[in-house]
């Protein structure tokens, strides 16, 4: 009985200790966190609930030990450490000592990204949630075909854009509608930007209206060699972006910048050949000549009238060799154009600067008789990164032109005219070069006579 009696007292002195021992809130708790080999510095050690919330915090001192006071002796104590595994051990104590385990491997890291637009005008939107009409080209699809100009680069790449030559000659620009935008009083060209800098129409007193092929031509002025990437913008967020001038749609370019590496060189070459298209077909010399002299009886209904001697048609008379030809004049002018074009670039950079350098000439000569074109054109992109914030950049550009011509004057519209344009309205009876009593051509040109002039007034040039 008293064996039983002792038993029954040493259990509720037992349950009675441990309720003098057990936790609360407030209680200092106190341990050591290390690996393998010595304590670690700096380790995070949480007490969380048990919705993994932290309620305090503490860090381990030089030697890996750690001391603060708990909020509910229900949660528990987390301990983790770069490189190491995290180890998460429940309130029972008044002191730890915790050892970490290494992790010889990191698990695999993904980095996810969207597909953003370029943030030549703005800040950068991601692709999905772009609204607007738009195409980009990438000038990487291009490299290896002969270009000039920038529209030679666009020409049947966008749909909806529609680029129409001035015309043949050497240096003429060519006319640009987005989606058929047309104007009677304003422009209806697209607005030009290059490097996120708009060509301001007013600042240049640029007049599309009555502008040049060649004034206009400057506006696409930049080599393709040097172009990274062109966003052409169709419909209404070009207003948005740009404002009233984006109003006929936006060419944006983005121009190459230099790339950290090595210095690398490249040197491109190219050549192109240029036809003109065999356009209408006209009258030769024997014809024209007789529908000449149906044009001269018709009015009198004379057979007398139809030897139009006056015009002359009279063997005897001293220029009747010069009216007796059969001349093609647009074969006269035309010829086989031969279009070449040498580009160096330099390309390079380090930790503080980027470098893109490029030099480019072309020669052209034309589809037309003594026509020549001669361009050197030069850029030049630094990029120096003054900090993590601050980049000074600069642009320079450079282009020479000479083009020769080789127009005439024409009296039609009372000015200088195209060659072709004139050879349509030469007669082609009349001969290239001064003729010999026996027809035969000398070296040279033949110039109508001035009373000629006046009795042929279909033909003034």
């Amino acid at each position: 009985m008293k064996t039983y009696k002792s038993l029954l007292i040493g259990g509720l002195l037992g349950i009675m200790s441990q309720t003098a021992l057990a936790q609360k809130a407030g209680d200092m708790v106190t341990g050591n966190v290390s690996d393998d080999i010595e304590g670690l510095m700096m380790a995070n050690v949480t007490e969380v609930d048990a919705s993994n919330r932290i309620v305090s915090h503490t860090s381990t001192d030089i030697n890996g030990n750690f001391s603060f006071r708990i909020k509910n002796p229900k949660n528990k104590i987390r301990v983790s450490y770069s490189g190491y595994q995290t180890v998460t051990v429940p309130i029972n104590g008044f002191k730890y000592n915790i050892r970490l385990k290494s992790i010889a491997t990191i698990k695999e890291v993904v980095v996810k990204a969207k597909k953003v637009t370029p943030a030549m005008s703005g800040l950068p939107i991601p692709e999905r949630e772009l609204s607007m009409a738009s195409h980009r080209l990438d000038m990487k699809d291009f490299e290896g075909l002969a270009m000039t100009s920038v529209d030679e680069a666009l020409q049947g790449q966008i749909a909806g854009l529609d680029i129409i030559a001035n015309s043949g000659d050497l240096g003429a620009g060519s006319t640009m509608r987005l989606r058929g935008v047309s104007s009677i009083n304003g422009s209806s060209e697209p607005l030009i930007v290059v490097n996120g800098n708009p060509f301001k129409h007013e600042s240049q007193n640029f007049d599309y209206t009555n502008s040049s092929n060649e004034q206009y031509a400057e506006l696409l002025n930049v080599n393709p060699n040097d172009i990274e990437s062109i966003t052409v913008i169709k419909d209404a967020a070009g207003t948005a972006i740009w404002g009233a001038e984006g109003a006929n749609g936006v060419i944006e370019i983005k121009t190459k910048r230099g790339q950290k590496g090595k210095t690398r060189f490249s040197y491109a070459y190219s050549a192109t050949l240029t036809n003109q298209p065999k356009g209408m077909r006209m009258l030769d010399g024997d014809h024209y000549t007789m529908l000449m002299k149906e044009a001269y009886f018709n009015p009198r209904l004379n057979d007398a009238a139809s030897d139009i001697l006056e015009f002359n048609y009279d063997p005897s008379f001293s220029e009747y060799e010069q009216y007796n030809n059969n001349t093609d004049w647009n074969k006269a002018v035309d010829k086989l154009g031969l279009q070449q074009q040498h580009t160096v670039t330099l390309n390079g950079g380090g930790e503080k600067a980027n470098f893109h350098i490029s030099a480019t000439y072309d020669h052209q000569t034309g589809s037309v008789i003594a026509q020549k074109l001669q361009r050197f054109s030069t850029r030049v992109a630094l990029d120096y990164y003054i900090s993590d914030r601050i980049t000074a950049v600069t642009n320079f550009d450079m282009t020479y032109t000479k083009n020769q011509k080789n127009y005439a004057f024409n009296s039609h519209q009372k000015g200088y005219g195209s060659l072709t344009d004139i050879a349509y309205r030469r007669m082609p009876n009349m001969g290239i070069y001064e003729q010999d009593e026996y027809g035969n051509d000398t070296e040279f040109y033949y110039h109508m006579l001035s009373t000629a002039s006046s009795v042929f007034k279909g033909d003034k040039d």
